[in-house]
């Protein structure tokens, strides 16, 4: 039976909830990276000692996904015609 536009069957998946395979997907890759953690630090170990500044540039790149970035949150918006304490008086009620 084809889907109809707006008759639902029944709730679906729970918004957020992860594909079954994607979830097994992951874990397999995080499974995989945790075995890998001493060749990483190896070979870290082995760029810091033969070029401390590519050492450095890799190290920036790895950090990234760990690292939250800094976002500029100074941004200011400029709206021609808009009054703010004009619409505040409006939205108390003001007259």
């Amino acid at each position: 039976m084809p889907f109809d536009k707006g008759n639902t069957h029944g709730e679906g998946r729970p918004k957020g909830a992860e594909n079954k395979l994607t979830k097994e997907a992951r874990e397999l890759f995080i499974e995989t990276l945790e075995g890998q953690v001493p060749h990483i630090t190896e070979a870290f170990e082995k760029v810091r000692k033969d070029n401390p500044t590519k050492y450095l540039e890799l190290f920036a790149k790895y950090a990234q996904y760990f690292v939250p970035r800094k976002v500029d949150s100074n941004t200011t918006v400029q709206l021609e015609g808009f009054d703010f304490n004009e619409t505040l008086k409006r939205l108390r009620g003001d007259k």
